[in-house]
C-alpha cells in the first residue's frame, strides 16, 4: 500500500459566540493551527448524500493524530483553498497509523 502524502494545506479554526454591547451575539471564528492534510472528495454515503443535497460539497481530510486533531469538533471548521468547510464528522480514520480523519461539506453556489 503506498503511503499518504499529506499534500495540502488546511487551517482548523473553533467557533465561538460572545455578546456585544447590545446583548446581541457576535459569532468568530479562532484558528487553532495549521496542519498538513490529504483530502478525498466525498467518499462512500457522504457521496450519495451530497448528491442529493444540492449546493453542497462533502469532502474527508486525513491528517496526522496529534493533540490537537483528536480534539476537533463537529461545531469546528477546516479552511482549505479559501473555503470553510464545515465539519460533520470526526473519527479514528487509521489509529495503527497515527491518522485522523475529518468529514466536512460546504456550500457551494
Amino acid at each position: 500500500m503506498k503511503p499518504f502524502v499529506l499534500d495540502q494545506k488546511i487551517t482548523l479554526q473553533r467557533y465561538t459566540a460572545t455578546q456585544d454591547e447590545y446583548g446581541e451575539e457576535v459569532r468568530t471564528w479562532t484558528d487553532l493551527g495549521d496542519e498538513r492534510a490529504k483530502k478525498f472528495q466525498g467518499r462512500g454515503d457522504e457521496r450519495r448524500q451530497a448528491a442529493r443535497e444540492q449546493g453542497t460539497k462533502t469532502a474527508t481530510f486525513m491528517m496526522h493524530s496529534n493533540a490537537r486533531t483528536r480534539g476537533l469538533l463537529v461545531r469546528d471548521r477546516i479552511v482549505h483553498d479559501g473555503a470553510n468547510w464545515d465539519i460533520t464528522d470526526v473519527s479514528d480514520g487509521s489509529p495503527q497509523r497515527g491518522f485522523l480523519e475529518a468529514t466536512a461539506t460546504r456550500v457551494v453556489e
